[in-house]
């Protein structure tokens, strides 16, 4: 398995720009298995702008991304 670190067990990516217009790349690995496994998501591959979730906390920020595709459409 590809990653930084030996207990990596997921790893996507997903490219995108800032709000200047600049390329920019999204990290998401998953480090760690079962209750211990930590999902990370880091922004154009600084550790300084990396984020580690424990499983509630990935399901909350899926929530507040929903609701705000949902508000940006009206839904």
């Amino acid at each position: 398995m590809s990653g930084s670190l030996q207990d990596e067990t997921f790893r996507g990516t997903m490219c995108g720009r800032t709000p200047d217009g600049q390329p920019a790349t999204v990290i998401v690995t998953r480090q760690g298995l079962g209750r211990d496994g930590r999902v990370w998501l880091t922004f154009n591959g600084a550790i300084k702008t990396t984020v580690v979730m424990t499983n509630p906390e990935m399901v909350q920020l899926c929530e507040l991304l929903n609701k705000a595709t949902a508000a940006r459409t009206g839904e």
